[in-house]
């Protein structure tokens, strides 16, 4: 065993390091998440997010989650029209509609753990769990 250290010899900086040298290399990458604004045109009384279907699938959220999310944080009537327009009861400025948007996406997409926007939604009864996919944490949310 001679010119071997015995693991007592290392200090813990020394093995911590000798186990970080260990690990794969991962490359650290940071994609641009582009959320598109909301094109809102107003009808009459009501307001239409004309791009919604597009802001959804971005998201990669169902439609009618996002549909509920405004109906909750607004209190008015919201229906999603044959075109994957979302049509609101009453006239909410852009500024309104993008700001329900970023925190929808900062509470029910972003993994508050690692970051990612690779993430699940999933409905357990009267709460949400935000899966990640690319960390696997779990994260559990108050549903609306």
């Amino acid at each position: 065993m001679s010119g071997y250290k015995r693991i007592r010899d290392y200090t813990y900086e020394e093995l911590l390091e000798r186990a970080y040298s260990k690990l794969p290399s991962r490359p650290v990458q940071k994609e641009a998440f582009e959320v598109p604004r909301a094109e809102v045109m107003f009808v009459g009384g009501k307001t239409l997010i004309l791009n919604f279907k597009q802001i959804a699938d971005v998201l990669n959220r169902e439609p009618k989650i996002i549909q509920k999310y405004f109906v909750k944080e607004l209190g008015v009537p919201a229906y999603i029209n044959e075109s994957g327009q979302l049509i609101l009861q009453g006239r909410f400025s852009s500024h309104v509609i993008n700001k329900l948007i970023d925190v929808f996406v900062k509470k029910y997409v972003i993994c508050p753990t690692c970051g990612s926007r690779f993430t699940k939604l999933i409905k357990k009864g009267k709460v949400f769990i935000l899966k990640c996919e690319a960390c696997g944490a779990e994260t559990t949310l108050q549903a609306f």
